[in-house]
């Protein structure tokens, strides 16, 4: 071989080889916020590829409460991150956030639905149409998860709700993440007596926050999964500050809430 080939050869694989090689990072989702009167760019970032969790090819598991919210999704390492005039200006890995993933090897990866799951998915991936099955959940739109709103009432609506478990069957829990004027920075949102930790609701709760007025919620009505208890959570929020109170009330043999037996600070 000549040298000139020779060059010419390893001047090709240099340029073939990055678009052979997994991307650097995939864009998820994307929106415009104004923060301050300053415009922004918040983006969901994977870091590489992500895997799939709970995915439209095993819909028996998908099916499962482990899988809850979580179906059809995808598994990785995903970034939070914002931009001003192109360049990013802040960064939160979403990571830490997750627990109790339904997956081999997730620790310290975030888990976000991909696809959504319907009723009729069962039966069309039972007859056997796979292939075609899986082309058509893949047309089908993915759900929007920056939907901003002012959980800590600091009167800016800067954060959002991402799911970061699901426990018993028919119950999910979620973090809010976002900026808040006492910190600016990317976060997730914390209470008033435990601010060191991120703050973790059933979505009712968090929904419950947007009220003008602390709410009750109840999380483990009498009897769920069993429970001799009813768990409930008050909550409430006020300049940027957020409290939680988790109340258990005393069941009775017909499966009604009773007394107050225990309170404690979330």
């Amino acid at each position: 071989m000549t040298l000139r080939r020779a060059l010419c050869l390893i001047l090709s694989l240099s340029i073939a080889g990055p678009a052979l090689a997994a991307p650097a990072q995939l864009l998820r989702e994307q929106r415009a916020v104004t923060l301050g009167g300053a415009a922004e760019t918040w983006q969901l970032v994977w870091q590489g590829r992500p895997r799939s969790i709970c995915g439209p090819e095993d819909v028996e598991m998908a099916i499962t409460c482990p899988c809850t919210g979580f179906a059809y999704g995808e598994l990785g390492k995903l970034d939070l991150v914002r931009l001003r005039g192109g360049k990013v200006v802040d960064r939160m890995d979403l990571g830490p956030l997750f627990s109790d993933l339904p997956a081999d090897d997730a620790d310290g990866l975030a888990a976000m639905q991909w696809r959504q799951m319907v009723s009729r998915d069962f039966d069309a991936a039972a007859d056997g149409s796979s292939k075609a099955f899986l082309a058509e959940v893949a047309k089908r739109p993915g759900p929007r998860m920056m939907r901003l709103a002012d959980y800590d009432h600091d009167g800016v609506a800067s954060e959002f709700l991402v799911q970061v478990s699901a426990g018993p069957c028919g119950h999910t829990e979620y973090a809010a993440v976002g900026v808040s004027k006492a910190q600016p920075k990317l976060h997730a949102l914390s209470s008033k007596d435990n601010p060191a930790s991120p703050l973790v609701l059933p979505g009712s709760a968090w929904q419950a926050l947007l009220g003008p007025k602390p709410r009750t919620v109840v999380n483990y009505p009498c009897g769920d999964h069993g429970a001799d208890q009813q768990e409930e959570l008050v909550v409430g929020a006020a300049g940027g500050t957020i409290s939680v109170q988790r109340v258990l009330r005393a069941c009775s043999d017909e499966g009604g809430a009773g007394a107050e037996v225990g309170r404690e600070a979330m």
